[in-house]
């Protein structure tokens, strides 16, 4: 049986959102202490270095996002050149996973071997035991999580090409590499690219011109294409997601779309871009799509029409992270800022988290698995929290 996991956080038919990582496994259950949900403000449990060298919080940031694995976090760093496990009780380093560069995307667990890939352009392939099974060089930086899916790897690094590996030998199927956009010759493009998404028997694969494509699974070849991102930066580097029957994608300037899969024909659109992946919430019967705009603002839209809901300014006009939906309401990072949690009705702030430094902030998404809260600042510092147990139903006296 396949568990499907939000990197980290389990689907349960309520919360949709890309960064899907498989078990295909039996994962040994996390302790006691982390069973339940997050349905109060979380408070401090622990802080832990990420490893690495030190490096100057004005000169970068951390990209990189915790996956959970039973008892145990496997986690990049910018500062290093390795995937490191980590022990969710203490952050305490288990084991490495060596790579050339620096991670600075989540990995993907599928069965008993850990997926990953680093800013030197390789993608590997380890046992979780720490014994390397294959390496593949890409060429160019690969920022992004590998989609793994009937014994294939699908990985996109910065330079607009895709590749399809063999999951069990790491050997190439085949490649795509997408045209280059003349029409912005004299503009950079934004050093990210999405993950792949799985839809049906295609993969779709975002690139920095702005345009979705769709390539059968098995032999690459194009079957069809949708234009999306607008403006001055039309990349696509925002994970897109599949909900119902439409397919959600942003441009990283603007716009927010749903695309309805059958015909792709835009349904509805939002004029405001997204650096990371909306998430949709379905669990009140009405589905709402949260959407972290380029402009270090929330939106709450309808996922039927489209139609605003509330919106919640951050103040600074940093990214914001891919939001992550709880019972306690949305929880969401701010480039420029920390990490907060809104009221999912009113988009009211319930709670921050901010460091003591001025160059500070989140850049990655926080993971929740049970009532532990996880994420990584811009100076490297992982973080867990942890949230109150419920409290208990108050019984009556007598009789």
């Amino acid at each position: 049986m396949i568990l499907l996991f939000a990197a980290g956080l389990a689907l349960a038919g309520e919360y949709h959102s890309g960064q899907v990582v498989a078990f295909e496994h039996e994962m040994t259950p996390p302790g006691g202490m982390f069973v339940g949900d997050i349905t109060r403000p979380p408070a401090f449990q622990w802080k832990a270095k990420l490893p690495g060298a030190p490096l100057n919080s004005a000169t970068h940031s951390e990209y990189t996002r915790p996956v959970v694995a039973g008892d145990t976090i496997l986690i990049g760093s910018a500062a290093g050149k390795a995937l490191y496990m980590l022990s969710r009780r203490d952050g305490g380093l288990i084991r490495t996973f060596p790579a050339a560069s620096s991670v600075e995307s989540p990995p993907t667990v599928y069965k008993d071997r850990v997926y990953f890939a680093d800013t030197g352009g390789y993608t590997w392939c380890y046992g979780l035991d720490g014994e390397l099974q294959w390496s593949h060089m890409g060429n160019a930086p690969v920022l992004v999580q590998p989609t793994i899916a009937d014994g294939m790897v699908y990985v996109t690094n910065v330079d607009d090409l895709a590749v399809a590996l063999n999951s069990k030998t790491g050997e190439l199927n085949w490649r795509y590499q997408a045209k280059v956009d003349l029409t912005r010759e004299a503009e950079l493009t934004l050093y990210a690219a999405p993950p792949a998404v799985i839809l049906d028997d295609d993969v779709i694969f975002g690139f920095s011109d702005g345009s979705l494509i769709a390539l059968d699974r098995s032999s690459g070849e194009v079957q069809w294409q949708r234009r999306v991102g607008e403006g001055r930066y039309p990349d696509l580097v925002a994970e897109p997601v599949h909900y119902g029957t439409d397919l959600l994608a942003s441009g990283y300037y603007q716009p927010l779309v749903a695309i309805d899969i059958e015909t792709r024909n835009v349904r509805w659109r939002v004029d405001a871009g997204a650096a990371a992946a909306v998430v949709v919430d379905d669990s009140s019967g009405k589905a709402v799509v949260y959407h972290p705009g380029s402009d270090g603002n929330l939106r709450a839209v309808s996922a039927l029409t489209g139609a605003e809901k509330w919106i919640w300014e951050s103040g600074v006009s940093g990214s914001l992270t891919m939001p992550v939906a709880t019972k306690a309401g949305v929880f969401v990072g701010s480039s420029d800022r920390g990490l907060y949690l809104l009221d999912a009705s009113t988009g009211d702030e319930v709670w921050r988290f901010h460091e003591d430094f001025i160059l500070g902030g989140v850049s990655s998404a926080p993971v929740v698995a049970g009532r532990q809260l996880l994420f990584v600042s811009n100076v490297g510092n992982l973080y867990a929290m942890i949230a109150p147990k419920a409290a208990p139903e108050k019984r009556p006296a007598w009789p």
